[in-house]
């Protein structure tokens, strides 16, 4: 679990539209939001990070943006509603493209967990 897990939820609440309430936060900080509740917020969570969570180099998988953010980066992936924190001291004199893997690190090792810490609605 991420170093401040409140900190984490007070980024991802900043960072979220508001219109957006169904989100979930996994155990290595990837935050799946949910645009279209039609059933449990749990299970449609793990449903998205089971299809898109895992990487494959050389297609869209793999592919992120990275934001700047008062204490980190958050980065997101070709999936929307699918986002990962970095945080300053792990990013730390990193370029943007090492900022991404450790998010696309994340982002697999909780597609493999599955386990939700975290949920918003």
């Amino acid at each position: 679990m991420p170093q401040n897990f409140e900190k984490l939820i007070n980024l991802y609440r900043r960072t979220i539209d508001p219109k957006f309430k169904d989100w979930v936060i996994f155990d290595q900080g990837t935050c799946v939001i949910i645009y279209n509740l039609k059933g449990d917020l749990e299970t449609e969570a793990i449903n998205v990070l089971k299809k898109y969570g895992t990487v494959t180099p050389g297609t869209s998988s793999a592919d992120f943006t990275v934001l700047k953010v008062d204490s980190g980066w958050v980065v997101a992936g070709d999936q929307p509603g699918i986002l990962n924190y970095v945080s300053g001291e792990e990013g730390r004199d990193l370029e943007d493209y090492e900022i991404g893997q450790i998010a696309r690190d994340k982002k697999e090792e909780d597609s493999k967990e599955l386990k939700i810490v975290y949920v918003h609605s």
